[in-house]
């Protein structure tokens, strides 16, 4: 991202700092919101009608898949018990496993760690247009 003509396509300033994978001080002007349930934001988005994806690597440490599907999962919202109820399936051939139902997604990304789109960049991209463009999981 901070080749020249990448950063020219992109419109970036020449006055923007370089593109970094982790920035300290962006990360701790997080530091607020560090621990803190936002599940309620996520239902009211999806009872509005506005779809939301949830995925994760299936070897990030961090936030592991098993806890991100687990809330998914008792996310208390309109259609909770479709969404527990649809079939986790296979997404993109062999690139993951998806779970959807009403607009919500739970994506388990495959040989993926808590960078998705540094670890799976092909992945990461599909993932991103299907869900930009309203396709299917």
């Amino acid at each position: 991202l901070n080749k020249e003509t990448t950063r020219r396509s992109l419109h970036v300033s020449e006055k923007s700092n370089k593109w970094q994978t982790c920035n300290d001080n962006v990360n701790t002007k997080f530091n607020v919101d560090k621990m803190k349930n936002f599940s309620g934001y996520v239902a009211d988005m999806l009872n509005g009608g506005i779809p939301a994806l949830i995925y994760a690597g299936d070897v990030d440490f961090i936030c592991n898949y098993l806890g991100n599907k687990a809330w998914t999962l008792d996310l208390d919202w309109d259609h909770k018990n479709e969404f527990n109820l649809a079939e986790d399936h296979a997404w993109g051939g062999n690139k993951g496993l998806a779970r959807s139902a009403n607009g919500f997604t739970f994506l388990q990304v495959y040989d993926a760690g808590h960078m998705v789109p540094t670890d799976q960049p092909e992945v990461a991209l599909d993932m991103i247009k299907n869900f930009l463009s309203e396709g299917t999981f």
